[in-house]
């Protein structure tokens, strides 16, 4: 992985590699940004470029034998460890190709996608302690081709208590070995781990830049490019979700059910949700993806001013649903009962029920 394959963070990359350049490296370094911001990315080209035997100011070489196996995940001081099912395998090196597969079709990816990869979308995964006792025992060894030992954290939250058997060597680690962690959320990492590990914040990234890789990976037209890039809230994942739905997907569906709700039409409410659960829960989620991304917009509506993003018939009901939801507790709400609803669905919920239940919510809470 290149700095260049990830042209949406430049600003962050651009510091990486000035203080790789300089060789002012902390051995441990948390790379904390929200899903869809790059940071799992960002850590590998860190890592490559680290390695990397001719790197420029700009990136990594590509060409030399550590840039060959890095991109290849390859890299014999180069160590991975992430969450698991405890049925698929005792410690994370059982998993590496799936893991490389993973990371090379999409390195923005989330644990969502990292287990359906596994095909254990039903199971939970963790960092169990034969994987902490794995990473001591990796690093303790000496590196194989000189240079920094690397070890790449993917999802420390999910480390539970046996995770302070890594303390002392993330405090005092053996000469030349760098600790990358890349989290989603540090009020879930052990706060003994947390304080042993320099921060690199990663923002969400600029809808510009997402607007710009749309068009430049995806080959869309720039106005649909700057609408996802307004919309996905500096989310990657979320962007190319979105453009693989056509436009206004769901917008009638979210349209009518707001609308029965609203009229306190619950037979209707309840027919529609009841139709509607029939769909594939990829469906399902891409609805409630769609419904999420637009009740945001809706949220916002009256401080855009015109700039929203969204098409000719969205912006019309965003202006419309924006007067019903008149507070901003109605909105967040919502808001937080859709993001539960998609929680369920992924996790094999029932729709019917699902919909049923947020069908009643709705039509209390919108009158």
């Amino acid at each position: 992985m290149m700095f260049s394959h990830i042209a949406v963070q430049s600003e962050i990359a651009a510091r990486l590699r000035k203080s790789a350049k300089e060789g002012r490296i902390p051995h441990a370094q948390l790379f904390l940004g929200p899903e869809g911001s790059g940071n799992l990315a960002l850590a590998l080209a860190y890592a490559q470029y680290v390695h990397c035997q001719n790197p420029t100011d700009d990136d990594s070489c590509g060409v030399c034998s550590s840039c060959k196996k890095h991109q290849s995940m390859m890299h014999p001081d180069m160590h991975f460890s992430f969450p698991f099912p405890s049925n698929q395998a005792d410690v994370a090196s059982e998993l590496y190709p799936q893991w490389r597969e993973a990371c090379k079709k999409m390195p923005f990816m989330n644990y969502e996608l990292w287990m359906k990869e596994l095909d254990a979308e039903n199971k939970q995964g963790n960092i169990p302690i034969k994987e902490c006792r794995a990473i001591i025992k990796s690093l303790s060894l000496k590196p194989f081709e000189g240079g920094h030992k690397i070890l790449l954290l993917w999802l420390p939250e999910f480390l539970g208590t046996e995770g302070n058997v890594l303390l002392k060597l993330i405090e005092e680690p053996p000469q030349d070995t760098l600790f990358l962690l890349v989290a989603n959320n540090t009020e879930k990492i052990l706060s003994t781990i947390l304080s042993r590990t320099q921060l690199v914040r990663i923002p969400p990234i600029q809808p510009d830049a997402i607007a710009d890789a749309m068009v430049k990976e995806l080959q869309m037209t720039e106005d649909d490019a700057r609408r996802i890039g307004l919309i996905c809230g500096g989310n990657y994942l979320k962007a190319v979700e979105l453009a693989q739905q056509t436009e206004n997907a769901f917008l009638d569906d979210f349209r009518n059910w707001m609308g029965y709700c609203y009229q306190k039409n619950l037979p209707r409410a309840l027919e529609w949700a009841d139709e509607f659960a029939g769909n594939g829960r990829e469906q399902l989620k891409g609805f409630f993806l769609y419904s999420i991304t637009l009740l945001r917009a809706v949220m916002v509506f009256p401080y855009l001013k015109g700039n929203t993003g969204l098409s000719a018939d969205e912006e019309a009901f965003a202006e419309k649903f924006s007067k019903v939801l008149d507070t901003h507790a109605k909105g967040e709400l919502l808001f937080n009962w859709l993001n539960q609803a998609t929680y369920e669905i992924e996790r094999n919920g029932n729709p019917r029920l699902i919909l049923t239940d947020l069908s009643f919510k709705l039509s209390r809470m919108l009158k």
